[in-house]
């Protein structure tokens, strides 16, 4: 199995929590940094103030197919990155995780992985779901470390699924299934 992030926090120091006014100021630089924007969407644009206002109102509110939610740590009122459980199909007990830690003075330190943990326990725990899927650009390693020690499972290749600096760039998708989960590696 692969290695995976040494955590340098307990579990108890991470937060998973509804979004709020507080996640406007955060979201307008996260939006708005270009390795961020690289990174999660492959492609990068300038948002304004209205923009991003307008996302955050639409991650405030109660939805049956997407869960958005602030990655916090305890004590601190601004978000550090953003979690959604989204395309979430009851039917199928299926769902799609994307998850950005937008301070970049805290990657590398286990927030993203124990957000993670918490997020697929939410999926399979409460929101009874059976699989959860994620994508993530092969150049990302940091997101395939972050999976693959989350316990996910690469699945497969989408090749050259991205143009970006004048390249084809293959995106990776990663499953994890209700049965293989043990509530984290521990």
């Amino acid at each position: 199995m692969n290695d995976r992030p040494t955590s340098q926090v307990t579990d108890d120091v991470v937060e998973l929590r509804p979004h709020t006014p507080a996640s406007l100021e955060p979201l307008l630089r996260w939006k708005n940094d270009f390795e961020i924007q690289r990174l999660s969407d492959g492609e990068t644009h300038t948002y304004n103030r209205e923009q991003v206002a307008a996302t955050l109102e639409r991650w405030m509110r109660p939805s049956e197919d997407t869960v958005h939610l602030a990655i916090g740590l305890t004590g601190r009122a601004e978000p550090i990155g953003f979690l959604h459980l989204a395309l979430i199909e009851r039917e199928h007990q299926r769902c799609r995780l994307g998850i950005v830690i937008g301070e970049k003075g805290l990657w590398g330190h286990g927030y993203g992985h124990l957000a993670v943990v918490k997020a697929v326990g939410h999926a399979f725990d409460v929101l009874g779901l059976e699989r959860i899927t994620a994508e993530v650009f092969a150049d990302n390693t940091r997101s395939v470390r972050l999976l693959e020690g989350a316990g996910f499972v690469r699945e497969g290749v989408m090749r050259e699924s991205i143009h970006r600096d004048g390249r084809r760039i293959d995106e990776l998708v990663f499953g994890l299934l209700r049965h293989e989960w043990t509530g984290g590696p521990k």
